[in-house]
């Protein structure tokens, strides 16, 4: 299952099963989106605004929006990777 940012769930997500179904499942209203005072994820939101099925249609990923909602525990390099590996998600399907 593919997020619409690119994360693949099964594989790159601790919380996938555990307490997340997946965003398209929840609607984006992932658990840690309250972290940023919101109710469902940004990234979410913003593909659902933009009438896209995901961050790999709009062109601009990565965009300001993925930088915002970066994990804080996430090193330069983690996040990098994660980067790299959500685009690479997002062009391969």
């Amino acid at each position: 299952m593919l997020s619409v940012c690119g994360v693949n769930c099964a594989t790159d997500c601790r919380a996938y099963e555990a307490e997340c179904k997946g965003c398209e499942a929840l609607q984006g209203k992932v658990s840690w989106a309250e972290f940023y005072g919101k109710e469902e994820c940004p990234i979410y939101a913003c593909v659902k605004d933009k009438k896209l099925h995901s961050c790999g249609e709009c062109g601009q990923a990565p965009c300001k929006v993925w930088y915002d909602t970066r994990n804080p525990d996430a090193s330069d390099i983690e996040f990098s990777r994660d980067i790299s590996s959500r685009l690479a998600n997002l062009t391969s399907n």
